[in-house]
């Protein structure tokens, strides 16, 4: 469970980063033109803010438990550095290298590499739609959390692979802000973020996003890093 929170926060750790290239499945289909204009609005929104800072709520339903958990967290992004916390656990990045906090753990690993396992970086996730992976498409108008109006747009992989069947965006129309997305496993599981309003431009310490050890002396260490 932990592995596919910690993609969720991925992808919402990627979303003003996102590439709208044109993809085609296997129908022929592409991406609907208004979805990729109200993307393109989203992404340049984003890519405006120096730093953008919100809190969230995480609703995870896993196929094989009759129940919910709901986890709340926060999220900070400044550039390509990073921060999601959720309870006592986090994924961090300065950029360059990336904490993943499991319990008791602490795994590091080189923020470019790749087949990790344990979690997609950003730029993996930008990688995603630069790959042509997906089509999406505006599938709904709704209220959702905060926003008084928003705009839905279903995301569906191209081929076979992933673990998730389709993707959703609510995007408020007002601000052109994302206000939640809710991700279908393909086992039937589903995880749900709802984000709050965002606090943008704000300033942080040097050493921000980087992991202190000296705040966890008995913490356990793995370096996964091959070089």
């Amino acid at each position: 469970m932990f592995k596919k929170s910690i993609f969720i926060l991925s992808i919402f750790s990627s979303l003003f980063l996102l590439n709208t290239a044109q993809a085609q499945n296997s129908k022929g289909e592409t991406s609907d033109p208004k979805a990729k204009a109200v993307l393109d609005k989203v992404k340049k929104l984003y890519e405006g803010y120096s730093t953008i800072e919100s809190g969230f709520t995480l609703t995870i339903k896993m196929a094989e438990q009759p129940k919910e958990e709901v986890q709340k967290g926060k999220f900070y992004q400044e550039g390509d550095k990073y921060k999601a916390e959720t309870g006592k656990d986090f994924i961090l990045s300065d950029g360059k290298v990336i904490w993943q906090k499991n319990n008791n753990t602490v795994y590091i690993n080189d923020a470019n590499s790749k087949g990790s396992g344990s979690f997609l970086s950003p730029k993996d996730l930008i990688k995603m739609y630069e790959g042509k992976d997906y089509i999406y498409t505006i599938s709904d108008e709704t209220k959702d959390g905060w926003s008084t109006k928003a705009t839905v747009i279903t995301f569906k992989p191209v081929g076979r692979k992933g673990d998730f069947s389709q993707i959703k965006v609510a995007i408020d129309q007002k601000s052109n802000m994302v206000t939640s997305m809710t991700a279908f496993g393909k086992d039937q599981s589903r995880f749900k973020i709802a984000i709050d309003q965002p606090l943008t431009n704000k300033k942080y310490s040097v050493g921000f996003f980087a992991f202190d050890k000296s705040k966890y002396p008995n913490i356990k260490v793995e370096d996964l890093r091959t070089d």
